[in-house]
């Protein structure tokens, strides 16, 4: 989520006000900056407080303590802020343009300061996109099954249901099971066969636009379904049975969700699928209990495990339950958790840190502040102070 100044996290650098008075004040001067900018190599630095607005479009303000990219934090500027002095400062449009409304007083000295390497804000655009969905059915062939082949101008998915499938491309053979998918390009010739056993298959005819790097993970390449990519499968045929046009946009959602999660895939270790229904079924049963326990007992000095001794699992398999349905090991989980409650105790302001620390089963204050402010960027004195 984007961060606004308008959050506490901003007091560590500045103040909020809800009118423009600072902004109006007759001894101080004004300023209308545009700001166009989406990479940055300098920052701004000022002797004296700076207040301002966005008066036109979205902008960005990246800010922080010391000129070094590592540290730089974004807030998108909601509202009129103050900027403390000594901080280093400077904004990134995220409109089309901006225009800041500044404020100053006429002996304010703001000074460039350049730092080493460019600091470039990544917009949220999409660089998949599939502009219509030409054709899609469901194949089932007998053994010993031969296509010749073809050519054509669009992308081809095909997803292996069952039995086994080969596939040759532009002159290389690709063997498919159950749950794996390949991806024929535009302009790619490939044949189709089966050996000694039936297959049956999915594919849909894509009319579709995607970025170069996304292009070529694509191609040439056999994937196995995870669990996020066959739900999205699943979703693309159960929205085919339905009759509204909602649903045949659904199964356009569908598929790019499903060349998403099989690039995502690509980059990152997937989730596994579980082999049945009724599997799944347990794992979702039993996943609930054991986070219902956590979160019921999350102020209570218990590890990883008294969990495993609790749901009767081995340290392995509870590792695997985390791992393939909520991507992350039981043990960071708990420690997320820990931290958010850790917030929300230090908003009631009835426990001092100290006490909290030891109430969610830290071992120390030092080592509690440390992973609070690896998580949230702020210690939880400073946090504390911001509510105050």
């Amino acid at each position: 989520m984007f961060k606004k100044t308008s959050s506490v996290e901003y007091l560590k650098y500045g103040e909020v006000y809800t009118d423009n008075d600072v902004l109006n004040d007759p001894s101080r001067i004004k300023y209308f900056l545009p700001v166009r900018t989406q990479a940055l190599i300098y920052m701004y630095e000022a002797d004296e407080d700076i207040y301002l607005r966005c008066q036109e479009g979205f902008c960005l303000l990246v800010i922080s303590g010391e000129l070094d990219k590592k540290s730089f934090q974004s807030f998108v500027i909601h509202r009129v802020i103050k900027i403390r002095k000594g901080l280093y400062f400077n904004f990134i449009s995220l409109s089309t343009r901006a225009i800041l409304e500044m404020s100053f007083t006429e002996n304010a000295h703001i000074q460039n300061r350049f730092f080493n390497e460019e600091y470039r804000y990544q917009h949220i655009l999409p660089r998949l996109h599939i502009r219509e969905l030409v054709a899609y059915y469901y194949n089932v062939r007998g053994a010993n099954y031969s296509f010749p082949g073809e050519r054509q101008q669009f992308w081809e998915f095909t997803y292996v249901d069952s039995g086994v499938f080969y596939t040759e491309v532009d002159g290389v053979m690709y063997t498919l099971k159950g749950n794996q998918c390949i991806f024929y390009a535009p302009g790619q010739f490939h044949k189709q066969h089966t050996e000694n056993e039936s297959c049956s298959y999915m594919t849909a005819i894509i009319d579709m636009e995607a970025s170069e790097e996304y292009i070529s993970n694509l191609k040439n390449r056999v994937f196995t379904a995870d669990r996020e990519t066959k739900k999205a499968i699943d979703s693309f045929v159960a929205s085919d049975s339905k009759q509204s046009v909602y649903d045949k946009e659904m199964m356009i959602l569908s598929l790019e969700r499903t060349i998403l999660n099989i690039l995502k895939g690509t980059e990152h270790i997937t989730n596994k699928v579980a082999s049945t229904p009724m599997q799944q079924k347990f794992e979702n049963e039993l996943l609930e209990e054991i986070v219902l326990y956590i979160n019921e007992n999350i102020c209570s000095d218990f590890n990883v495990e008294e969990l495993c001794k609790k749901f009767t699992l081995s340290r392995s398999s509870l590792q695997a339950l985390f791992r393939n349905n909520i991507g992350v090991a039981p043990k960071e989980y708990i420690s997320n958790l820990k931290l958010k409650k850790s917030k929300a105790l230090i908003r009631e302001s009835k426990y001092t840190i100290s006490q909290i620390a030891q109430m969610l089963g830290f071992s120390s204050i030092h080592y509690f502040s440390r992973k609070f402010k690896q998580k949230f960027g702020i210690n939880p004195t400073e946090y504390a102070n911001t509510i105050l």
